[in-house]
């Protein structure tokens, strides 16, 4: 724009002074050396301010523009978006204007851009912070929470081994005669149910004794029922002791008891009872400091061969009819069941 604005004044100035050439050529006033240093200095100067001339009309349009729009720069670079240049008409679509103003024009659609942009950041970083709060406060719950499912956890699987040992503790309970601490009926005859069914093809020789006190109720009577009772535990402590740890004792009521000898044939369990009869009848059973008293029982015994062929109640009624046998020919006796000949005999 410059360059141009040079080039227009300088012919102006050449075709002024070629003009005036043109007129005093041939004349008097050519030859006058006044004359020709003033227009020597006339073009000089002309052409000094044709050069300098549009420097200072370009910097005294465009150069409040140009401060302007650095100023404006500068609050830009510092991230002030939202300022705008003053324009003539900021309405004008720019056409028929000069190019500092479309610049200017430009810069200020610029910084809307630039201000729409940032506004948009700032809205998805406050969105962020906003799920990254609500993610906190969601995983504080979840800690919380889980620290209290961990706490009820805790709870409930003490809770659960209370229950299992308390059922536990009343299945014991329900199996065992409290008063001699040995299994009781219940436990006997499901045990023996349990044993027909597990060896029901193996057939094992399954033997039965049972065994009655002699004129217990005579203790009782002359003692009292509590010396009776002691009675009752003493001798369920004689059964325990005189028989193999998977054989099964067990007070089937008032001074009856039973004892189950899995696996062992009659002669076994004819040695088992024998040695129960000795231990009783050598046994005093102690009722307090004082007092002391011995008695003897009566066992009846039966033995299995194949029971699969027979039920779990005729094994113990046949022992139980052996038992009453032996009470029958004068107690302290050992009588046996022969389920093939259905005979009892005594045993010497």
């Amino acid at each position: 724009m410059v360059s141009k604005l040079r080039l227009a004044l300088l012919a102006l100035v050449v075709i002024q002074h070629g003009v005036v050439f043109g007129m005093t050529y041939k004349s008097v006033l050519i030859t006058e050396k006044s004359f020709s240093q003033i227009e020597a200095i006339s073009l000089v100067s002309a052409l000094l301010l044709a050069l300098a001339t549009p420097g200072v009309i370009v910097e005294w349009l465009i150069g409040k523009s140009l401060r302007k729009v650095r100023q404006f720069c500068l609050r830009v670079q510092q991230g002030n978006y939202q300022e705008r240049l003053v324009l003539p008409n900021e309405s004008c679509d720019g056409e028929g204007e000069d190019e500092i103003v479309i610049l200017m024009r430009d810069m200020n659609w610029m910084a809307r851009q630039i201000n729409i942009r940032e506004n948009h950041l700032q809205q998805a970083v406050d969105d962020l912070s906003e799920s990254r709060r609500q993610i906190a406060e969601q995983n504080q719950y979840l800690v919380s929470t889980n620290a209290e499912l961990m706490v009820m956890q805790k709870q409930l699987k003490e809770r659960t081994t209370e229950l299992e040992n308390a059922c536990l503790k009343m299945q014991v309970m329900a199996m065992t005669d409290p008063l001699t601490d040995i299994a009781n009926r219940r436990c006997f005859f499901d045990t023996l149910e349990r044993e027909f069914a597990t060896q029901l093809c193996n057939c094992p020789p399954m033997s039965l004794l049972n065994i009655d006190i002699d004129w217990f109720k005579t203790i009782n009577d002359t003692y009292g029922h509590e010396a009776g009772d002691k009675v009752l535990q003493e001798l369920a402590g004689i059964i325990r002791a005189n028989s193999r740890n998977g054989d099964l004792a067990a007070r089937i009521g008032g001074e009856e008891y039973a004892l189950l000898l899995t696996n062992a044939d009659s002669q076994r369990a004819i040695t088992v009872a024998r040695r129960i009869q000795t231990a009783v009848a050598e046994h005093n059973f102690i009722l307090d400091e004082n007092r002391r008293v011995s008695v003897t029982v009566s066992i009846g015994v039966c033995t299995l061969e194949k029971y699969p062929c027979y039920s779990k109640r005729k094994i113990y009624s046949y022992a139980d009819q052996a038992l009453y046998h032996s009470k029958r020919c004068g107690r302290n006796r050992i009588s046996f069941f022969d389920p093939g000949t259905r005979l009892i005999s005594q045993v010497v």
